[in-house]
């Protein structure tokens, strides 16, 4: 009795074990999508394969409630294994530029912004504030509404982001670094 009680829990612990392995190794997820802001990519990795850890700190690399200096953020693996970690800052010596300034990027916006069907039928106008982060290599990632105005104005100023050329990278003791990056897109109808 006692022989076979040992069994059936090594048995079922084995199971579990192999479940559990297989859930692990069979884990397929693109890292470098889910990492650089591949929202369905980032939102498989966090259903099926670990989690993403964010650490706010200060100017001096400690643990901070206020006002961060910048943000460590980790994807750890279920087993607890690190496979990526990197700081997001939002205060930095010098701030991303697109190429050609601030008139380059008006120019950029007025020039590929299209206003939705709806927005104009429903006489949207406003805001829309994107969040995203310019990576050290000046391209564009993890791009996301802060605040809409909806009738499809979101959609398209998210679109428009997305396609934005390379940035300028911003910069800390010289070096490139991944910088969070807040933009209004304004929508606005022209008097007729």
């Amino acid at each position: 009795m006692q022989v076979n009680l040992l069994i059936t829990i090594f048995l079922f612990l084995s199971g579990f074990s192999v479940c559990h392995g297989q859930a692990y190794e069979s884990c397929s997820f693109t890292a470098e999508e889910a990492w650089n802001g591949d929202t369905a990519a980032m939102k498989k990795f966090l259903a099926t394969c670990g989690k993403a850890d964010t650490v706010n700190l200060d100017e001096n690399n400690k643990r901070t409630k206020k006002s961060p200096h910048h943000q460590m953020i980790s994807l750890l693996l279920n087993n607890g294994k690190i496979i990526y970690s990197d700081s997001v800052f939002f205060v930095v010596e010098e701030m991303p530029q697109f190429p050609g300034k601030d008139a380059a990027l008006y120019n950029y916006l007025s020039a590929n912004l299209k206003y939705p069907v709806a927005a104009r039928e429903h006489k949207t106008e406003g805001r829309v504030f994107i969040s995203f982060i310019i990576e050290r290599n000046g391209n564009v990632s993890h791009t996301k509404v802060q605040h809409g105005i909806g009738n499809g104005c979101d959609e398209e100023a998210l679109r428009v982001i997305r396609q934005m050329q390379p940035w300028i990278p911003g910069t800390m003791h010289g070096k490139p670094i991944r910088v969070q990056y807040s933009l209004p897109v304004k929508f606005t109808l022209a008097e007729k």
